[in-house]
Parts: structure tokens; C-alpha cells; sequence
């Protein structure tokens, strides 16, 4: 195979400076400063990028935390955190609303998921 790694998720967006400000100030993304009148802008945290644009598309189906009725596309992103409840306490406090209950018990695999502010979603994991 000619395929060697991963190389970034592209998310559509319907503002550009809405969503820079949420992947870095909410999300702690590393991320260009935004120019006045873009409309396009790379982040990444960790090993993962991403290509964050905005569209014209009217199509808005927010998807939920019950996968299996959600639209066909790539689903969901997950970020993996070693303390669970202090990340849910962070992102609390950055005005994050949860979407359902916190799914799994403290000391084993657990996750619990949020909106960006488009409707994608985005969950908060502990392996355990």
C-alpha cells in the first residue's frame, strides 16, 4: 500500500473565527492566529490535524451521542484524557453543554460527549 499515515480531518464550519475560537480556547488546539477575512485555518492537538473551512452547505443535521441514528459521514472526534473529571470541569467552565450522561464507571473505560459549534460531535474518553 501506497497510503503512509493519517494526515488531518477536515471539518466543515459556517464561521471561521467561531470555530478557531472554539478548537483553540475550548479545545486547547494549536492553531495560526485567524487573519481578518479568512476562511480556512489548520490545528492539530497532539499527533492529529485538522483542516477547518467554512461551506455554504444548508444541510444541518446535528448529530448525537446515539450513533447508530446518526446520518451516514464520519461521526465523531474523541480526545483522550487522563484525568476525566477535571477535563469535564474544564470544559464546563468554557461553556460547554453536554449532550446525555457520562457513559461508564470511574476506573474503567468512560466517555461523554458535546457539540462544537456546528453540531459535529466531540467526545471526552477515559481509557481507564
Amino acid at each position: 500500500m501506497t497510503l503512509k499515515r493519517f494526515d488531518n480531518i477536515g471539518i466543515a464550519c459556517r464561521d471561521a473565527p467561531r470555530s478557531h475560537q472554539f478548537y483553540t480556547e475550548v479545545l486547547g488546539c494549536e492553531a495560526e492566529p485567524l487573519e481578518e477575512g479568512a476562511t480556512s485555518f489548520g490545528a492539530s492537538l497532539g499527533d492529529v490535524a485538522f483542516y477547518i473551512f467554512e461551506t455554504s452547505a444548508t444541510n444541518d443535521v446535528a448529530r448525537d451521542d446515539g450513533m447508530p441514528s446518526n446520518p451516514v459521514g464520519i461521526d465523531h472526534l474523541a480526545f483522550e484524557s487522563d484525568d476525566f473529571e477535571a477535563a469535564m470541569t474544564e470544559l464546563e467552565a468554557k461553556g460547554v453543554t453536554w449532550v446525555g450522561d457520562t457513559v461508564g464507571e470511574p476506573g474503567g473505560f468512560r466517555y461523554r460527549g458535546f457539540h462544537d459549534p456546528d453540531g459535529n460531535m466531540i467526545y471526552v474518553i477515559h481509557k481507564g
